[in-house]
């Protein structure tokens, strides 16, 4: 037997179980790890946010005697605390690169404050119970949402970022149905025992995982070698192996990660960017100034060795200009000053993201206030009955998450609504939204209502998609050092649209009913799509949509 018949065709020796307990190690250092685990994350997230949805009314109004204005504060006391828990883990995760444990820290103390909330007796502990969710929940959603950033760009990011939102709206949508059945089940004991269930296999997913400056770097490393490879087949048949160590010596230093050589992800719809070295410069020390000096002394080696078949001679040329050139960018680029968040509000495309975050998730939340209450006082549902409703949004605004990633990131379907772009998704699904909104407010029975809410769910999840992405690819031209102070935005954002909406509009349903609040939720979309369409439309007056559709075609979102 020959000593090679223990490697799989995988390329890993040994047993089964060794070759499987390497091949988990090798991927706990992928982007698509990165990905899994921060999907994960805003899962055990969101689900923890929705899952008292069901049960707020019994406990505040039947227990503690409350009027229905409380459920409102609840519900914005978690955004308030998501304002100071967000931009304090991105400062600190952008400024230190560091990723993996803020997440950890924010995990753990969302399971404590969860399970502190369930067992929660007055008022006031519930109040400071859902503050401290809230700053739990900041640090996961602002560094969470930067790792996926960090490994992830170009047209990839759109696909991610759909994915990631799948996970939101699973959670999100997905808490208030565990919600019902579990409190139905087993009262707030349950509704604990699953809270810690959710803290200690998601622990467990997020100690497992590499930084991803690792994983960065892993990438990098592997297709240093790729390359290397490459190179020694090449020179074999050039028969020129050791004639011209420059080359060798150009790749090893950073060559391929200036190239565009593609990174490797095992999801084969999300492949890291092949710009991957670029955004992980930072991380991995390897600067953009560095690989340029490499490529430039690369290409003039390569170029002599196929020409003369000798090593380049080192005789001053144009060559080192140009090496002067790009060393003095190196310097330049090390000394460039940090993007701050104010930075990134000063940029139209980000303070729109925020807008349009406010508007459509906010529209989205108000269901979790208004929807349990008017279903209990015009059908007598039980707590079980209310969380089962909202699978009628959930499951098409899982279905439509990807979808709306994938087709927000084509860029014949980007062209096609130029210069709109991306911002064209949100515009369309908030005008489309707030239509199946006010139906769902002149319902008169449940069948009604279900149908209704299954056409919010799959609209505001395609409105919602772009937002994330648009944030991505804006910071990605800016630069790249900031995706955890622009997601950290966004949750913020999220959070004034929870402590807004949901908060205000219990009282305005108490004084106008069901469906009047349904049409003010409606005129909130309305708003934030025409405030959206603003800038566009200014462009494609001014410039014409041949400007953003040609050969030199200008930059638009």
């Amino acid at each position: 037997m020959s000593a090679n018949s223990n490697i799989g065709a995988d390329g890993y020796g040994g047993s089964k179980f060794s070759r499987l307990i390497r091949k988990c190690n090798d991927f706990r250092s992928t982007p698509a790890a990165v990905l899994i685990v921060s999907t994960m994350a805003v899962f055990a997230d969101t689900v923890v946010y929705g899952l008292i949805v069901p049960f707020l009314p019994e406990i505040l109004q039947d227990k503690l005697g409350m009027s229905s204005s409380a459920n409102g504060i609840l519900f914005g006391c978690f955004g308030i605390g998501v304002l100071v828990g967000a931009p304090v883990s991105a400062y600190i995760s952008d400024r230190w690169k560091i990723r993996k444990w803020p997440m950890i820290i924010g995990l753990v103390g969302l399971g404590a404050t969860s399970v502190l909330f369930a067992f929660a007796d007055a008022f006031w502990e519930l109040v400071v119970a859902r503050l401290a969710q809230g700053i739990s929940s900041g640090i996961t959603w602002a560094v969470g949402l930067g790792m996926i950033a960090d490994v992830y760009a170009g047209e990839a990011i759109g696909k991610a970022m759909g994915i990631a939102f799948s996970g939101f709206t699973l959670g999100y949508l997905g808490g208030p149905v565990l919600g019902g059945v579990i409190y139905g089940a087993g009262g707030t004991h349950a509704i604990a025992i699953f809270v810690a269930a959710i803290t200690v296999v998601d622990l467990v997913f997020r100690l497992v995982l590499k930084e991803p400056k690792d994983v960065l770097s892993a990438v990098a490393s592997k297709n240093a070698s790729m390359a290397n490879l490459e190179l020694a087949q090449q020179e074999k048949l050039l028969g020129t192996t050791s004639c011209c160590p420059s080359v060798r010596n150009s790749i090893d230093c950073g060559i391929v990660q200036g190239s565009s050589v593609n990174a490797v992800a095992p999801l084969p719809t999300l492949i890291a960017s092949p710009a991957v070295a670029g955004k992980s410069a930072d991380i991995i020390n390897v600067s953009s100034g560095l690989a340029a000096v490499n490529r430039i002394q690369a290409d003039s080696d390569v170029k002599s060795l196929q020409e003369k078949g000798k090593p380049s001679d080192n005789k001053p040329s144009e060559t080192a200009q140009d090496i002067e050139k790009a060393e003095s960018m190196l310097h330049k680029s090390s000394s460039k000053r940090r993007t701050t968040m104010l930075d990134l509000l000063k940029e139209w495309p980000i303070l729109a993201c925020c807008l349009a975050t406010i508007t459509v998730t906010g529209a989205s939340g108000s269901f979790e206030s208004t929807l349990p209450i008017h279903l209990a006082e015009k059908y007598n549902t039980s707590s079980t009955i209310i969380g089962v409703v909202f699978i009628a949004i959930v499951v098409p605004s899982v279905v439509v998450g990807p979808l709306s990633g994938k087709f927000a990131d084509n860029e014949r379907a980007l062209s096609r609504l130029a210069p709109y772009g991306r911002f064209g998704f949100i515009i369309i699904g908030s005008l489309a939204a707030a239509i199946a909104i006010a139906c769902l407010g002149a319902t008169r029975n449940m069948a009604g209502l279900v149908v209704s809410l299954v056409f919010v769910g799959t609209l505001a999840g395609f409105a919602a998609v772009p937002i994330m992405s648009i944030m991505g690819v804006h910071v990605h031209r800016m630069g790249g050092d900031a995706y955890a102070k622009v997601y950290a935005l966004f949750n913020i954002a999220y959070s004034v649209g929870v402590i807004i909406i949901p908060t205000v509009l219990p009282p305005i349903m108490n004084a106008v009913g069901f469906a009047a609040t349904m049409g003010v939720v409606a005129s909130i979309l309305v708003f934030g799509a025409i405030v959206l369409s603003i800038i566009p439309t200014y462009q494609l007056f001014k410039y014409g949509r041949s400007a953003f559709i040609g050969d030199d075609p200008r930059l638009f979102l």
